[in-house]
């Protein structure tokens, strides 16, 4: 352990550290965005073989901040259903991405999420009312693109704000269906062995400000107006599009 400790950068270290703590918090006062942050910056560290494991890994640590959100907020009735039947859907979007070009197909769907995020953001879009054919459609969507692409949040996202649904709601399910996903995630990564003795080092360096992120970003949460978190989460989502463009 000393050994690979030593073997870390320190000036990369500590920016990690600092972008796992501002991960946690947009991730505990949104319910969702904090790969957005973390992902290119562990990258950049240490490499997209690394970088992925880390955040699979990340989610052990904060399962009891997520998942007390989860437990208090997330409506499970409607919640798992679209856990389900994401996790169907993402061997689809597997199966999409071997047909097409995976630089075509990122650069299509970052077109849509900036397109949609903006009309939303105008107010150009009617509100929708959720039932259980569009929840099902919508998680579809987000395995199908997860699979497809390693993104899978923005579609539900932008669903989520479509609604009529208050921002506790929206931020508690949100937590539910990233919760199912990321254990899910997690077990698969182990699977295939892509969890090293270095992966685990880093993750767990980085727990602790990602946890006291979280709860940084909890503490402002009930702080907010319903206005202000629609604006916050539609510009997580505009970021989301441009790093997805740009990658």
């Amino acid at each position: 352990m000393t050994e690979m400790l030593s073997d870390l950068d320190l000036p990369m270290l500590v920016l990690t550290v600092c972008a796992a703590f501002l991960a946690g918090a947009v991730r505990g006062f949104a319910g969702f965005g904090s790969a957005l942050v973390l992902a290119p910056v562990l990258a950049l560290a240490y490499g997209p073989t690394v970088a992925v494991p880390v955040m699979s890994v990340l989610q052990v640590p904060i399962l009891y901040q997520v998942t007390r959100i989860a437990m208090r907020e997330t409506d499970w009735k409607r919640t798992a259903p679209m856990a389900a039947t994401a996790l169907v859907s993402i061997p689809l979007g597997a199966a999409v991405l071997k047909s097409l070009d995976p630089q075509m197909l990122r650069i299509g769907i970052s077109v849509i999420v900036l397109t949609l995020a903006a009309v939303m953001a105008v107010g150009g879009l009617p509100r929708v009312r959720r039932t259980r054919p569009r929840d099902l459609v919508a998680a579809t969507t987000a395995g199908a693109m997860g699979g497809a692409t390693g993104i899978g949040g923005p579609p539900l996202v932008l669903y989520f704000l479509a609604t009529a649904e208050p921002a506790r709601q929206v931020r508690g399910d949100l937590s539910g269906y990233f919760l199912v996903t990321g254990i899910v995630g997690l077990a698969t990564y182990f699977l295939y062995g892509l969890i090293t003795v270095k992966a685990l080092t880093i993750g767990g360096i980085l727990a602790v400000p990602h946890f006291a992120g979280m709860s940084f970003g909890g503490f402002l949460f009930p702080r907010a107006s319903e206005k202000t978190f629609r604006w916050i989460a539609l510009t997580i989502l505009a970021c989301v599009g441009v790093g997805t463009l740009l990658k």
